[in-house]
């Protein structure tokens, strides 16, 4: 099929750039015959603290408010409370059933750590591990400008047991999350300014030095320490090396356009006060990292457990509702179940707005959600109870992810078998990750 004048050849221009890394979509880049075999595989992963309301079989409640579905297989039926995802029904599976195997014996607040980790923080020996965002992000986001983008909207990280993000490095550090989205934005797209480029190499040089000069001390130190030293050490290495890789990545970027984006409808002021608007702007500036290909994975902490940070004041600013952590603990009372599920249908609505953009957002002969796998969820289902998560999965569906289904699985599939389905369909190679035991058939 001949090229017509005004088509791009996506893969001329990225030689012509010198740089390996994917575009946005464009109109000119041609219909379907023209589109690549590869397209860009996206992962990000939404947590949201405290479990959700679910009343008893027997409660009045129960079949309007019920966060799960009720049925089962294809045939569910969604309560008010996951109703804003209806639109997207056969873009997304619920996943009903799942937990952490070393998590299950865990105070739910203690949870959070552990949702994309699967790791081992029990009693003193506080030991987590890689993130499933990490792990996609170190074979997906070779070549993206920002390997993966970490949100929350406490920012930082907490602290054990409490944390402030889910993103955890190779030494199964917290990696600190960013919670104002004009400092967001600026990190993905604003220009280069201030000193000039051979300054900022010459800085770049000066702590590739640094690091070299830790990475060779280090040899020596090593010899001579015992077996749980030199396993610190280790751990600490692994994140000095992560360093010198970001050094040399900001340095292969140097001087490269970032992409123009429209952001006429995303406020780059909203803060936490107003919980709706600051929510949608950080969806937003994941689907416009997306979208440009800034990053291919992602991850949100909407709130953190135990009512810590300002995130415990969205049910009480949005709704009128009171605080996230006493919603909780209220279901006694009054209507409890039916005013702590309407805070879960308010969140619902909001991951559903980040689905849409991503869904009517064109990418080739589709979309952007068909190459992106959302994970959302909690981990734990009632305050407490470090069991059946509640979960959704989304997108993929270019990826060979099905989708369309309430799946039940019992505790003998651990949640870490979902991590390695989506790592597989994201083409990142893994045998295990955590305890899992294989993958979902359910999903492919």
């Amino acid at each position: 099929m001949a090229q017509k004048s005004w088509h791009l050849d996506r893969r001329t221009f990225l030689r012509g750039t010198g740089v390996a890394v994917a575009l946005p979509w464009l109109e000119s880049m041609g219909r379907a015959a023209d589109v690549p075999k590869e397209r860009p595989k996206r992962v990000c992963a939404v947590y949201f603290a405290n479990g959700v309301s679910l009343p008893p079989e027997k409660h009045e409640d129960h079949e309007k408010w019920h966060w799960f579905p009720l049925g089962e297989g294809r045939d569910y039926r969604f309560t008010q409370t996951l109703s804003p995802l209806e639109p997207f029904r056969d873009d997304l599976s619920v996943l009903g059933g799942l937990s952490h195997p070393k998590g299950r014996k865990l105070v739910g607040h203690a949870t959070g750590d552990i949702f994309i980790t699967g790791g081992d923080v029990r009693g003193s020996q506080y030991r987590n591990t890689i993130s499933l965002d990490q792990y996609a992000a170190s074979i997906i986001g070779r070549t993206t400008r920002v390997p993966s983008l970490v949100l929350s909207s406490n920012g930082g990280v907490g602290y054990k047991t409490r944390t402030a993000t889910i993103s955890y490095d190779q030494a199964g550090e917290a990696i600190p999350a960013e919670s104002a989205p004009r400092q967001v934005f600026d990190r993905l797209f604003a220009s280069e300014e201030g000193a000039s480029l051979a300054e900022k190499r010459r800085k770049l040089r000066q702590d590739r030095r640094v690091v070299d000069l830790v990475l060779e001390q280090s040899k020596s130190l090593r010899l001579k320490l015992g077996k749980n030293d030199r396993e610190k050490l280790d751990e600490y290495l692994g994140s000095v090396q992560e360093i010198e890789d970001r050094i040399d990545r900001t340095e292969a970027w140097l001087g490269r356009q970032r992409p123009d984006v429209d952001v006429s409808d995303v406020d780059l002021q909203a803060d936490q006060q107003a919980p709706e608007n600051y929510l949608r702007t950080m969806y937003d500036l994941m689907y416009l990292a997306f979208q440009t290909d800034t990053t291919r994975a992602a991850t949100f902490l909407v709130s953190q457990e135990d009512g810590k940070g300002v995130s415990d004041k969205f049910p009480q600013l949005a709704l009128g509702l009171g605080g996230h952590h006493g919603l909780s603990h209220g279901t006694g009372k009054d209507k409890g179940y039916e005013r702590w599920a309407q805070y879960d249908q308010f969140l619902a609505k909001q991951f559903a707005h980040f689905l849409d953009r991503l869904k009517t957002s064109r990418e080739g002969d589709g979309n952007l959600l068909d190459h992106t796998v959302a994970l959302y969820g909690s981990a734990t289902s009632t305050t407490h109870n470090a069991r059946n998560y509640p979960l959704v999965l989304a997108g993929g569906s270019g990826l060979g992810l099905k989708h369309g289904a309430y799946h039940r699985f019992t505790e003998h599939t651990p949640c870490s078998n979902l991590f390695v389905t989506m790592l597989d369909r994201l083409g990142v190679p893994v045998e295990r990750f955590a305890d899992s035991t294989g993958e979902m058939s359910e999903l492919t």
